[in-house]
């Protein structure tokens, strides 16, 4: 059986957004601590790391958000590793809040050399400590990449200080800001900015990201987040590329999501006619 470690964090006021739900950045920062725990108590702390000279990063992260959590929620993750291949480990998780399934999520990872950054095969004895049994590695679906419209919504920014991680590149938690703003500027590109849409009632809440690290920003980088629409009925899916401004263009994240129409109680309803087609004409 795989090694099943679980952790247990609370929900605080700084961590919910305008509408009193859990950030998905928020989240998806959850799961990352929740791994870096869950190899610290397989005995494979940061020293051990220093000391190899390797270290994990992310190549790819499918979230599915099932539920809202809110400011006083006490949630618990559960992680295990779902297989291993020559350099890539994926890791799945489920979050609960007592007995409502909030999230799951999956992660693949890939071993790489700390200072070159390139993949590195997995030690034979990290394999061991999280299934001694061995895995069967798992299906690893194409990313789906259609290509970007001309009329696709841009939103440029400036990749600052407070974006970066420990590692001085922005934290993959963190384009889920830039993915969500993203899509709201697409909604606004339409003529549904976010005062309409609660004005109508309900709001597009994210359901779904399922995301592809291409490259590291740093700081000052000047990145372009395009938005399009692919497909709109009862939920909005969307894709983005979260590009680099250079004298060659860097793709430095892919995005898949899904938004459904939400109320202010929580309920996921038809979106309203003039949204979808809004969106729909967009794609």
């Amino acid at each position: 059986m795989a090694r099943v470690f679980r952790f247990r964090a609370p929900v605080w006021q700084a961590d919910v957004d305008a509408f009193g739900e859990l950030r998905t950045a928020t989240l998806v920062r959850f799961l990352q601590e929740t791994a870096t725990r869950a190899s610290n108590d397989a005995g494979f702390d940061p020293a051990y790391y220093l000391r190899t000279g390797a270290l994990w990063l992310v190549r790819r992260t499918m979230l599915s958000r099932l539920a809202p959590a809110r400011y006083g929620d006490e949630l618990e993750a559960a992680t295990w590793v779902a297989d291993f291949r020559r350099v890539r480990s994926q890791r799945d998780y489920e979050v609960r809040a007592g007995e409502r399934l909030i999230a799951r999520a999956s992660t693949d990872w890939v071993f790489v050399d700390r200072t070159s950054g390139q993949p590195k095969r997995v030690p034979k004895e990290i394999e061991e400590a999280f299934d001694a049994e061995g895995t069967v590695p798992a299906t690893r679906g194409p990313f789906p990449s259609p290509p970007e419209p001309p009329h696709a919504t841009r939103l440029g920014r400036r990749v600052e200080l407070h974006d970066l991680d420990a590692l001085a590149h922005v934290n993959n938690a963190a384009y889920l800001h830039y993915v969500e703003q993203g899509a709201e500027d697409a909604c606004a590109a339409v003529g549904w900015p976010l005062q309409a849409q609660l004005a109508d009632g309900g709001r597009l809440r994210p359901v779904a990201h399922d995301i592809e690290y291409r490259d590291a920003a740093l700081y000052g980088d000047v990145i372009d987040v395009v938005t399009w629409p692919v497909a709109v009925g009862e939920r909005a899916v969307e894709r983005q590329t979260i590009l680099r401004r250079r004298a060659s263009v860097d793709v430095l994240v892919r995005v898949a999501s899904r938004y459904a129409w939400t109320t202010i109680d929580d309920d996921e309803v038809a979106m309203p006619a003039a949204l979808r087609d809004g969106l729909a004409a967009a794609g």
